[in-house]
């Protein structure tokens, strides 16, 4: 069983019940706080500008963490959220969208809710960029095959970065054995990929994943039938093999590379594992449809039955540029995926649960076969003739004095409703999530009672403070942690009634916690 400090969620409240903590929202917009461009990884991209990084096309990842402040929570195992953005794997702008960044609206607007349930809550970007409008298919196809690929990777050196950080000095508060990922449009190509893909044949013994001419994607010859992916340019789809040959750092600090050699992978973190628990899409779409198999994590989507660009079921991908829309290759849409991982029992934590919450009754309705763990979005093209002007992704909204929103006529950039989908969506996906941390043993949205517990004089200013619980309950453990979440007291086996001296104690603010047979209680204490 894993231990988990999971009721800090009371410690600014005087109840007999705690609340539910990541089912419900336990704190408010301000006591949220967000690390801004945390790195968790480089790695190389060749439609990066190298003139922008100083001479070199290793390009830093980053990504955005929000969670509760330390301030108000100490918890130290929180379980995390990975969301990824929008954007057909191509830079915002160039897509001809205001969207596809990790500061897309509805990925702040996730992030911020997830983070005032309690969880650790990242919004992360990826490497951008294949040649989706070139008029050759092995370029268009290889190049966006790349694309999923590199940002499998990415995504892999994020989670082995945060079990790097957990084993460290755990700045994050988490649990990083405890992380769940969710998509949005391109992002959602990430979660099913990360979900399924676990041997290097799934990319390139498909007759979709190989060369039909003799020019390869890096300018040299190949054969018809070669795959798309190389392993020893690119590296493996964890992220091993194929290594740059670094020559140097350059004055912003970022490694320099030999050319002439075929490496075109920067191995991240080394050895840490990428273990997630589910993943979620939202508009996405699988691949293929044999990469999924039995016993591949849990999947949820969210999808649009009308989606001209990833279908629902299975057909064509469709990536629009400009005006203009290219065929791409053909994927398992969320309905035909979501269909497979039930049959194969990979959602059974899911289907032998007996939901009966609204949400979760009205998704088996919109769906062609009453299909469970996928909700259908119903909203279909105003005009016949053109399919594409679809509102397919109902909870984006952005800046109307964004230079590229009016090259966006699918979505009506309308907040309020957006707001309305996001509220759909998270009643949708949260009890699931629940469902599933709750069987890794966290108890997730259940509520905890409150032991009847004394602290006194509280605050102190005697050097002294006792504390003591109702009915000679003996304590099996004591900590109090400072406001960084830091631990400064751990005891075990205590009398029901027990001193603490705080002579030597710096005034402020401290949590303390206690744990007993019969349950747990948290307190807020001052030293001054």
């Amino acid at each position: 069983m894993k231990k988990n400090l999971l009721f800090i969620c009371a410690l600014l409240i005087s109840t007999s019940v705690f609340a539910q903590r990541y089912t419900t929202e336990i704190f408010s917009e301000s006591d949220i706080v967000k690390q801004s461009d945390v790195a968790y990884g480089l790695n190389y991209n060749p439609y990066i500008d190298s003139a922008l990084l100083g001479g070199t096309n290793i390009q830093p990842l980053f990504a955005d963490f929000y969670m509760p402040s330390p301030a108000v929570d100490s918890a130290i195992d929180r379980p995390v959220v990975i969301i990824w953005h929008t954007g057909s794997f191509i830079p915002k702008g160039l897509n001809g969208s205001p969207l596809g960044t990790k500061e897309d609206s509805a990925v702040v607007e996730m992030c911020t809710r997830f983070a005032k349930m309690g969880y650790v809550a990242i919004a992360a970007s990826y490497r951008l960029g294949w040649l989706a409008n070139s008029t050759n298919l092995d370029l268009r196809r290889g190049t966006n095959l790349l694309a999923v690929y590199y940002s499998i990777q990415d995504a892999k050196s994020l989670v082995r970065y945060l079990n790097l950080t957990q084993m460290g000095t755990n700045p994050f508060g988490i649990n990083a054995s405890n992380t769940i990922m969710v998509g949005q449009g391109s992002g959602g190509y990430i979660t099913f990929a990360y979900a399924t893909i676990d041997k290097h044949s799934e990319v390139t013994v498909p007759s979709k994943f190989q060369y039909q001419d003799t020019i390869g994607m890096f300018g040299g010859m190949v054969n018809v039938g070669d795959p798309y992916v190389d392993t020893s340019i690119v590296g493996d789809i964890s992220g091993y093999g194929g290594q740059i040959t670094v020559t140097g750092q350059n004055a912003a600090g970022l490694p320099t590379m030999d050319y002439t050699q075929p490496g075109r992978n920067y191995v991240n973190h080394q050895g840490m594992p990428d273990d997630v628990l589910m993943v979620v899409n939202m508009g996405g779409a699988l691949g293929d449809g044999n990469w999924l198999e039995q016993g591949d994590v849990p999947m949820l989507s969210i999808h649009s039955k009308f989606d001209f660009f990833a279908p629902y079921d299975t057909g064509m991908v469709f990536v629009p540029i400009g005006q203009q829309f290219y065929p791409v290759v053909s994927v398992t849409g969320s309905y035909g995926a979501i269909k497979a991982a039930n049959g194969f029992g990979n959602n059974d934590v899911f289907l032998n649960a007996n939901y009966t919450d609204a949400v979760w009754v009205d998704e088996q309705s919109t769906n062609p076969t009453g299909e469970e763990c996928i909700y259908t979005v119903e909203i279909p093209p105003a005009n016949a003739v053109t399919p594409w002007v679809v509102n397919t992704a109902p909870w984006n909204w952005y800046d109307p004095n964004d230079p590229f929103a009016s090259q966006n006529p699918a979505n009506p950039n309308d907040e309020t409703k957006s707001q309305a989908w996001i509220d759909t969506v998270m009643s949708f996906i949260v009890p699931r999530m629940a469902t599933v941390l709750q069987a890794e043993g966290v108890p997730a949205g259940i509520e905890e009672f409150e032991l009847d517990m004394k602290v006194y004089p509280n605050p102190s200013s005697n050097g002294a403070m006792m504390i003591e619980t109702a009915n000679r309950i003996a304590i099996q453990e004591l900590m109090i942690y400072d406001i960084t979440g830091r631990v400064v007291v751990y005891q075990q086996d205590l009398d029901s009634k027990t001193e603490l001296d705080l002579s030597d104690w710096s005034s402020g603010v401290y949590i303390l916690k206690i744990k007993t047979e019969q349950g747990a209680a948290v307190r807020r204490i001052t030293v001054k």
